[in-house]
């Protein structure tokens, strides 16, 4: 059986599914997040959770609670079905933003919900990459773009998608 937990409960998660004796935590990064999985054989149970953001800090809140960590990952057939289920949602983000040309409109899709910094700091490092802007100009991308960050969820374009369907039936949208 597996556990899939927010970050915020799963130390004590596995804390109440831990076995007698030290506990180790497995984790891995992939991609922007850092895996956490523990097993507990003796009972069958495999806690998981996904922590978003710096993979030091995710090993020091948990190493401060008195666990081990080790690079790795306890994999289940369950934990892996849910791992796919996971990778398959999609967030789209979009950011409106001003030019001396007019409006401008850049989208991007995430694996995982971006933060509103995420995003900004990715839109501005592909226009540094493209030569439209200096590394060093963030603040002025910021003061002079004033750039507008919209995510869309998965549960956000299914709503979308049932209000398109509603408005069909009920003869368009309003």
């Amino acid at each position: 059986m597996t556990l899939v937990v927010d970050f915020a409960e799963f130390p004590e998660a596995v804390t109440q599914f831990k076995s007698d004796g030290e506990c180790c935590v497995m984790y891995r990064r992939v991609g922007d997040s850092t895996h956490f999985t523990y097993v507990n054989p003796q009972l069958g149970v495999q806690v998981v959770s996904m922590q978003f953001g710096s993979e030091k800090d995710g090993i020091a809140d948990l190493e401060s609670r008195g666990f081990a960590t080790l690079r790795g990952m306890w994999v289940t057939d369950a934990s892996l079905e849910h791992l796919e289920q996971l990778a398959g949602d999609t967030y789209v983000a979009a950011v409106a933003y001003e030019t001396k040309k007019g409006p401008g409109l850049w989208i991007d899709a995430y694996p995982y919900p971006p933060t509103e910094g995420t995003v900004l700091r990715t839109v501005f490092e592909e226009f540094v990459n493209q030569g439209l802007l200096d590394e060093r100009e963030f603040e002025r991308f910021i003061q002079e773009g004033k750039p507008m960050v919209r995510v869309l969820s998965p549960t956000d374009a299914e709503q979308y998608l049932k209000e398109k369907r509603r408005g069909k039936e009920k003869g368009g949208l309003r």
